[in-house]
């Protein structure tokens, strides 16, 4: 199963941060959610003001850094790829948030913890 398909340029990016570590693409971003949500990194103490896809608004969630136009919580696409929820289904199951979107989040998340590779590592 595919958690996410990209565009070439960012799969190729992307799939090259995962062979690095010995990690299919599919792995790689398993745990790349899994330390998200394990406290290994913060997905809140990210500098999200740098990405376009996501937006902080006062009295939206408490402030919480939400996909633009949605009031879904960005730490939510890193919680349900750690269940195993797939891109697709994340986008079936949220109401406006595209896929442009959580591969805007995906790949600003993964450009933040460069170099990083303690928290990919198996």
């Amino acid at each position: 199963m595919t958690l996410i398909e990209l565009p070439d340029e960012q799969a190729a990016a992307l799939g090259a941060k995962a062979a690095s570590q010995g990690l299919s693409l599919n792995a790689w971003l398993v745990k790349l959610a899994e330390a998200g949500t394990s406290g290994e990194f913060s997905i809140a103490a990210l500098d999200w003001s740098r990405c376009a896809a996501v937006e902080s608004v006062a009295g939206k969630l408490g402030g919480a850094w939400v996909f633009v136009g949605t009031r879904m919580p960005v730490s939510a696409v890193f919680e349900n790829l750690e269940d195993g929820v797939t891109i697709d289904e994340l986008i079936e199951l949220y109401d406006g948030l595209t896929r442009e979107q959580v591969e805007a989040v995906l790949d600003f998340a993964a450009r933040s913890l460069e170099p990083a590779p303690r928290l990919l590592a198996q």
